[in-house]
């Protein structure tokens, strides 16, 4: 069976897909997807390698930069409205920027290298520059292992957790949330050579986050496509929220590396499908006794959620049984996906738990489906 260590260094190689040959031929597709160039001062400092992926606010690259004779990460944020990444003004990008400047310092944070501006034109392309923090993001890490048939053992869970609630807390306490921590914006690398190098987690993709404590007007861009990561109280139009919007995105994600199917663990397609999911598994009865839902939810809905509190009291035990998470895992992950944001863990809460403390080694985790029966 493969390391995991050698997993990462060729699991990228080994999640290619060969290229239609119409495709290849259709020279539109290669026009539509060729590379945008950069800035000439960008271009004249960074060597530009292969893609590493792109969301929302912009598509990112692996970089030689020459001056430090160093590999990095390079974003390209466009400000021009036939772009498809548009950063719609430079506040936006300040605050990205400041977040990442807030974060730096810890290892679970990506770290902020550089900025470069295009300041001669208003609607011009902007830059952040990071470092590279590994070959692959969680969500392929998860895939090649599922392929692999090489579960995780609940001491790599928890040393996955560890880091990530590390670098949550770190966060937190600088003022920040992340909102959007997903399986994609969390880079797996090795902390020095395969051979006897730990796996390190390191948290990226700030373009969602904004200060604590800040009330969004429009939440129309984190709201933009049902997330199987976002909290309950989120879909139901909460704007005064807290870093548990965070450790709720982290409960799914342990969640999904116990189960081992490599497959988002409130999957759905609309949002209505993944409210139902989310309390389907975890129960009404938390969120019905949340004080601020009266204050987010329509009537009906909360007199909905109120009336079925008695009868849905969640599945979540049963899909993670003593067999396949020892109790104490078990606590950490349902303090993370508790419905309710005032009961729910902190980051700081959650590495105070015992499991974090000892050892509960139980092998590796069970492959299940987390399907709702």
């Amino acid at each position: 069976m493969a390391a995991a260590s050698d997993l990462v260094n060729g699991g990228v190689a080994a999640l290619q897909i060969e290229e239609p040959e119409e495709s290849k031929n259709n020279v539109a597709a290669v026009v539509a997807f060729a590379p945008i160039p950069w800035l000439p001062a960008v271009a004249e400092r960074y060597e530009r390698r292969e893609k590493l992926g792109e969301g929302m606010f912009g598509d990112v690259y692996k970089a030689w930069d020459r001056v430090h004779d160093r590999i990095v990460a390079v974003k390209r944020l466009s400000g021009r409205t036939d772009d498809r990444f548009v950063k719609t003004s430079i506040p936006d990008l300040a605050r990205e920027v400041m977040s990442l400047a807030a974060c730096r310092a810890h290892p679970s944070v990506v770290q902020l290298l550089a900025t470069h501006v295009d300041g001669g034109r208003a609607d011009g392309d902007c830059y952040l520059v990071t470092e590279h923090a590994g070959p692959m993001n969680l969500r392929q890490y998860m895939a090649v292992r599922c392929l692999n048939g090489q579960p995780f053992g609940e001491d790599e869970v928890r040393d996955v957790m560890r880091q990530l609630l590390a670098g949550a807390e770190h966060m937190h306490r600088a003022g920040v949330l992340h909102r959007d921590i997903v399986p994609e914006n969390v880079i797996v690398g090795m902390d020095g050579d395969s051979a006897t190098g730990r796996m390190v987690y390191t948290i990226c993709g700030f373009g969602m986050s904004k200060p604590a404590g800040q009330t969004e007007k429009d939440d129309s861009g984190l709201l933009a496509s049902p997330s199987p990561y976002r909290a309950p109280e989120l879909f139901l139009g909460c704007k005064d929220y807290d870093g548990r919007v965070d450790t709720w995105s982290l409960g799914c994600i342990m969640a999904e590396l116990v189960t081992g199917t490599g497959v988002p663990f409130f999957g759905g397609a609309l949002d209505k499908e993944v409210f139902d999911k989310i309390m389907h598994v975890v129960g009404t009865r938390g969120i019905a006794k949340w004080q601020g839902l009266e204050h987010v939810a329509p009537r009906e809905k909360v007199a909905g959620l109120r009336k079925t509190a008695s009868q849905e009291r969640g599945y979540l035990l049963k899909m993670f049984p003593p067999r396949m998470l020892s109790p104490a895992g078990f606590k950490v992950l349902k303090g993370l996906l508790q419905s309710n944001p005032d009961h729910r863990l902190s980051a700081a809460d959650a590495l105070r738990k015992p499991w974090f403390r000892r050892r509960f080694s139980l092998g590796a985790c069970c492959f299940m489906s987390h399907a709702a029966a």
